[in-house]
């Protein structure tokens, strides 16, 4: 168990997780990302595909804000930061709603962005829902081809080359 903080943050409490992990600096960890609904989720997921395919902007649902002088204002600015801030369970959802709305260009940019991310910190604690969502959807296994191995472990990354049919 990692030694948590709170801090507060635009007059939230945040949980500041300050164990490293894998030499990584502490971990914001914002709770009101775990507040979201599965709509909310979706909403975000169908903002991000818009916003990548160069479409009229989708509605963003409420999501956290952590800095009052740069306000985020379209759903790309909010995916690093929940990458960074919001539990592994969050980022899991927001992964399975995107699955759900995202055209081939934008599992590209899931794959090496919120895959990757959850995956290097988590990895261990998520590769079974990775392998059953792989099993059960071809297009999530294709996704996973634009997954860079980045800080995954060596156990991870094997499991991710096989769901993707690649050698490890």
């Amino acid at each position: 168990p990692g030694c948590l903080k709170w801090k507060i943050a635009r007059g939230h409490r945040v949980i500041i997780d300050v164990t490293p992990l894998k030499n990584s600096p502490p971990m914001i960890r914002d709770p009101r990302w775990d507040s979201l609904s599965d709509a909310d989720w979706d909403a975000f997921a169908r903002a991000w595909v818009a916003e990548m395919a160069g479409q009229p902007p989708e509605p963003l649902p409420e999501l956290p804000v952590l800095f009052e002088d740069e306000p985020e204002t379209t759903a790309s600015a909010f995916v690093v930061p929940m990458n960074f801030t919001a539990s592994a369970e969050a980022q899991w959802k927001f992964i399975r709603s995107l699955i759900k709305h995202a055209d081939d260009d934008t599992l590209g940019h899931l794959a090496a962005g919120p895959v990757e991310h959850l995956l290097s910190k988590h990895g261990d604690e998520y590769i079974d829902r990775f392998e059953a969502m792989a099993n059960d959807s071809p297009r999530f296994a294709q996704m996973l081809s634009g997954c860079y191995r980045h800080m995954m472990s060596d156990d991870v990354w094997a499991r991710v080359c096989a769901m993707r049919g690649d050698p490890a």
